[in-house]
C-alpha cells in the first residue's frame, strides 16, 4: 500500500504497493525493520523525520533507533 503524508508544508509518498504491514513480533516485521535499519544507518539523510524510510518505520511500528529481538 501506498501512503502520502504532509510534512513541512511538502508531500512525502512512501511505502509499496503490494505489501501489507506485518505485525509485531512476526519474522516479516523483523526483517523489515533489520532492512530499514541499515537504510538508516548508511544514510544520515534517512533519519530525517519527513524521510520515507522514516515514515515506513513509522507505520511498521519499527523502534526508532535499535531491533527488538
Amino acid at each position: 500500500m501506498k501512503w502520502t503524508t504532509k510534512c513541512n508544508g511538502k508531500t512525502v509518498k512512501h511505502g509499496a504497493k503490494g505489501f501489507n504491514i506485518g505485525q509485531p513480533g512476526t519474522a516479516k516485521w523483523k526483517s523489515y525493520c533489520a532492512r530499514s535499519l541499515g537504510i538508516t544507518k548508511k544514510f544520515p539523510s534517512a533519519r530525517d523525520k519527513c524521510s520515507p524510510n522514516y515514515l515506513s518505520r513509522r507505520k511498521w511500528r519499527c523502534p526508532i533507533d535499535k531491533l527488538e529481538r
